[in-house]
């Protein structure tokens, strides 16, 4: 750039000096504004990439892209992802908050996290949907999940939230039958050494019987092999019974057997359920593992998972600890 300088003498080039300084500063300052937003950028993959590979320190990228002067709103959505790849679920929980407030300001594309706004929408939804599912609050699970899947179908899908929804429903109808089911307590069960005994006798004059519907080909219920040997031990001096329902189809008194050996568990009946499987049809049964706890009337005081905090209340009830 040429300058001309103005009649003047001295005056002239002192203010042709200061033009140039002042355009030698800006120039400096676009220089290391470009680089600073280089720095930024590098800094933010950086920490998007840490996000998800559990190899790399996420505190460590997230320092520097805070350091680099990434914006508020990229931490969070960064955070969030992390939590989620690394199943925080209690951390996760908590930052849906903050990561809502920054929806508008965060990118958008299929070269991003998120591919939309409404995207991003559903998966927060589905999110809250699980909370809500783990605290039993089944009014905002559903409205939760229905905002999912409206927005996102496919973190509705990932999240399980319609498998959920349809074992709300079924739960549902279950306890409704269930509340005016009585079963026959003076059906007769086999045990896996041969004796056979209503299930009355089988009560022996306790409060309740606890059992437990298992198979030798279902993964789950040997998994929890050694909390059903819990409650064996504990419950029977509580006045509940336990014993363990087999519903193999195939040599199930030897399966029966095995099972009861490997896991050192004589102290509790082994009974076989009937070919015609009556007890799991009566009580709904579609899926094992499975509890049922049966008043000495016959009234089913809990059906649902060995695990379930159900079954911890409804021994409750009875005064029964586990």
């Amino acid at each position: 750039m040429k300058i001309i300088l103005h009649a003047g003498g001295g005056a002239g080039r002192i203010w042709g000096m200061k033009f140039i300084l002042r355009l030698g500063l800006v120039a400096g300052a676009f220089g290391w504004l470009s680089m600073a937003l280089a720095d930024a950028d590098a800094a933010k993959e950086a920490l998007y990439e840490a996000a998800r590979d559990a190899e790399k320190s996420f505190e460590e990228a997230y320092t520097a892209a805070k350091d680099a002067g990434v914006l508020e709103a990229f931490l969070i959505e960064a955070q969030t992802l992390n939590y989620l790849s690394t199943g925080n679920m209690p951390q996760l929980y908590e930052n849906l908050g903050k990561l809502e407030g920054v929806i508008d300001s965060l990118e958008y594309g299929t070269d991003k996290p998120f591919h939309s706004a409404r995207q991003l929408i559903g998966m927060v939804a589905s999110i809250r949907a699980i909370q809500a599912y783990e605290a039993n609050d089944i009014e905002t699970f559903e409205k939760e999940a229905a905002k999912s899947y409206v927005n996102s179908p496919e973190y509705n899908e990932a999240f399980g939230l319609m498998r959920l929804m349809t074992e709300v429903r079924q739960k549902e109808v279950q306890e409704s039958a269930m509340a005016n089911l009585r079963i026959p307590m003076d059906m007769k069960i086999a045990s896996a050494d041969g004796e056979e005994k209503t299930l009355t006798q089988w009560l022996g004059g306790n409060q309740a019987l606890l059992i437990d519907f298992w198979a030798s080909w279902c993964g789950p219920c040997m998994q929890l092999m050694p909390e059903l040997r819990t409650k064996a031990e504990s419950l029977p001096d509580q006045g509940v019974v336990v014993m363990g329902m087999n519903t193999d189809a195939d040599d199930p008194v030897a399966k029966a057997k095995k099972t009861r050996a490997d896991h050192k568990m004589e102290l509790m009946p082994w009974l076989l359920e009937p070919e015609s499987r009556p007890l799991s049809q009566m009580l709904m049964i579609n899926s094992i593992p499975r509890m049922i706890l049966v008043s000495p009337e016959g009234k089913v005081l809990y059906n649902g998972h060995p695990m379930d905090p159900g079954l911890k209340a409804a021994l409750a009830k009875l005064d029964v600890k586990i």
